[in-house]
């Protein structure tokens, strides 16, 4: 501040008056002088005129310089006092802030506050689940819907040729899960029939490839299922004849005499053994899984050997009703056993010759692979569809 004084004051006087200086000059010029002054003296007098004219600029530079001196300090010393103001209003706002942070009820607040935030972040989760699934089901939806426009806008070519890929597919099903090989010759056949009619040159390869299917399949051996399951029907009565051949008749009984003491005494031994004997025969059960019975020829009886082998007979015919070549061979095999360690009775080898020739009947045999077609007509169906 006392640096602006000498400014202050300058511009309190101010300058001179001009019409005073004009004056002053006037008179100056005016004064009478000799002529030896008016010719020598009048530059000298010009010369300092220009020397306080110049030194009064120098004196007006310097005191504007000591001014913006002055100005620049006293915004310096401004600013310093602003930023010390800042400083301390930041660190009572500062301070503050942590009191109210200590407060119960603003701890309660931002619990409060963190717990709404917190559902809010949940729902946010769950609403963008949504939209992700609500995105993949309208995906799902739009391929859908492109799947059927290009069902709907198929040719009659194209409609043809998914027919006849459907009807390949089912010659395979009854081949590989039914073995059914006169059904699948039938589906090949009304397969070849369609591509027929069609009458596309591109179909003649997957033609050839259903007539050499066609051949394969006329060489697989196919069981005759309705010759084996009559063939164990006459089986069958054979045996029940036999076992009722077998059984004694009442007027072949001998006579019966008067008993004698050892006698009675033995054959209620005897008997006593046949009953403990048919306890045990009773008490043995023969499976599909488990061996024949050890017991020797001479306590098996026709009746016994009649029984066992109609029920193993039996099983066979369901096994072979139910297309199931494992139980069908277990049981002949085991009905087969079973006489080969039996006491030789009458016709039994007949039979068991019998046994063994339906025995080595193949009821599964190797199948041909003919899915060549389905894979010709597949890929140019792709093509078709491509373009």
């Amino acid at each position: 501040m006392p640096a602006m004084l000498p400014c202050w004051r300058l511009c309190k006087h101010g300058p001179r008056d001009p019409a005073k200086h004009t004056a002053r000059q006037t008179m100056d010029v005016q004064q009478p002088t000799s002529p030896s002054e008016s010719g020598l003296g009048a530059p000298e007098k010009s010369s300092g005129r220009k020397l306080r004219s110049g030194l009064a600029l120098s004196a007006l530079i310097t005191v504007l310089l000591l001014a913006g001196g002055s100005l620049a300090y006293y915004a310096w010393l401004g600013l310093n006092e602003r930023l010390v103001q800042a400083t301390t209003e930041r660190q009572s706002l500062a301070d503050d802030i942590a009191t109210i942070d200590e407060s119960t009820e603003f701890l309660g607040f931002k619990e409060e506050l963190q717990q709404h935030i917190t559902a809010l972040e949940q729902q946010v989760t769950g609403l963008s689940k949504q939209v992700k699934q609500q995105a993949n089901q309208q995906e799902n939806t739009r391929s859908f819907v492109q799947q059927s426009l290009a069902s709907v806008n198929r040719s009659q070519l194209e409609w043809g040729l998914n027919e006849t890929l459907y009807i390949l597919h089912l010659a395979s099903h009854r081949l590989l899960i039914e073995r059914d090989i006169p059904g699948t010759i039938v589906a090949l056949g009304i397969a070849s029939t369609r591509l027929h009619e069609l009458n596309d040159p591109r179909l003649l390869p997957v033609r050839e490839s259903i007539s050499r299917q066609i051949q394969k399949l006329k060489t697989v051996p196919d069981p005759d299922w309705v010759g084996i399951s009559l063939q164990l029907n006459n089986l069958l009565g054979r045996i029940r004849q036999d076992s009722v051949n077998a059984k004694p008749m009442p007027n072949q009984r001998p006579e019966p005499r008067q008993p004698d003491p050892q006698e009675s005494k033995s054959n209620l031994w005897q008997e006593l053994t046949g009953q403990v004997r048919d306890v045990i025969d009773d008490s043995i059960t023969i499976t599909r899984k488990t061996s024949p019975s050890n017991l020797s020829a001479k306590h098996r009886g026709g009746t016994q050997t009649h029984e066992f082998l109609q029920a193993r007979l039996l099983s066979a015919k369901y096994a072979l009703a139910s297309r199931d070549s494992q139980g069908y061979h277990h049981e002949l095999e085991s009905a087969l056993t079973w006489l080969e360690t039996s006491a030789p009775l009458n016709n039994m080898s007949e039979l068991a010759n019998e046994l063994g020739t339906l025995n080595s009947v193949n009821l599964e045999p190797e199948l041909p692979d003919i899915s060549e077609p389905s894979t010709l007509l597949a890929e140019l169906l792709e093509n078709i569809e491509s373009r």
